[in-house]
């Protein structure tokens, strides 16, 4: 089995764990991931949880594009393993972009044959096609209404010059400020400094003084 195939089937298990317990909480999903990944090599398991990321982060985007296709059907009609085998395609060929349209699609139809219904993967099929359809009519439009419009003029450089400016001098006033921080912590380390070598000063005039009235005492005893 290839790689990519078992990154998809990896990210079938995890989302379809998310699904079961009604959460979209990721990291019931690396459970998940670490039950059935060991095998796996790192590659495998990054892909996966790359996939499931994407569906569970664009879920409500995905579910729009599948279910403008599926008349008459509701969210909870749809079985589960076809809605998020068809979500895993529809993350990889149009919000990621990970792979090609064509290649997407048949992977998910190979995938919902094995794990889904007897119907599953004639039914997915047919879906993607269709957002597929819908998705590149979507950018062709894009397209054609960006070429229509007028372009966008670049910025003069006048202003390019004053917004430079304006960065220069936001960071020349981070600098003042921290330099000015600076020099306060330096001239309160010398304060401390200073007044501990007054304090030294002040002691040692203090023992000078009282050695000399022990002197003055001892003298004056002698001379009585």
């Amino acid at each position: 089995m290839l790689p990519r195939r078992k990154s998809r089937i990896l990210a079938l298990c995890m989302l379809y764990a998310l699904d079961m317990q009604r959460t979209d909480d990721l990291s019931v999903a690396l459970r998940i991931e670490r039950i059935f990944s060991r095998p796996f090599p790192q590659s495998v398991t990054d892909y996966a949880s790359f996939l499931a990321r994407g569906v569970v982060k664009n879920a409500e985007r995905i579910d729009e594009l599948i279910f403008s296709h599926t008349h008459n059907w509701d969210k909870e009609r749809l079985a589960m393993v076809d809605r998020q085998i068809m979500r895993i395609a529809i993350c990889e060929f149009t919000i990621k972009r990970s792979a090609p349209a064509v290649v997407a699609i048949n992977e998910a139809v190979a995938i919902a044959k094995v794990f889904g219904t007897e119907e599953s993967g004639r039914f997915v099929n047919g879906i993607l096609d269709a957002v597929n359809v819908e998705v590149n009519k979507l950018v062709r439009e894009e397209g054609a209404k960006e070429d229509t419009e007028e372009p966008v003029l670049e910025p003069p450089k006048k202003e390019t010059k004053m917004v430079k400016s304006a960065y220069l001098a936001k960071y020349a006033e981070q600098a003042s400020i921290i330099a000015k921080e600076k020099e306060a912590k330096r001239a309160a380390i010398e304060a401390e400094r200073e007044a501990e070598r007054e304090e030294r000063r002040k002691a040692r005039e203090a023992e000078r003084e009282a050695r000399r009235a022990l002197r003055e005492a001892e003298k004056l005893e002698e001379e009585s």
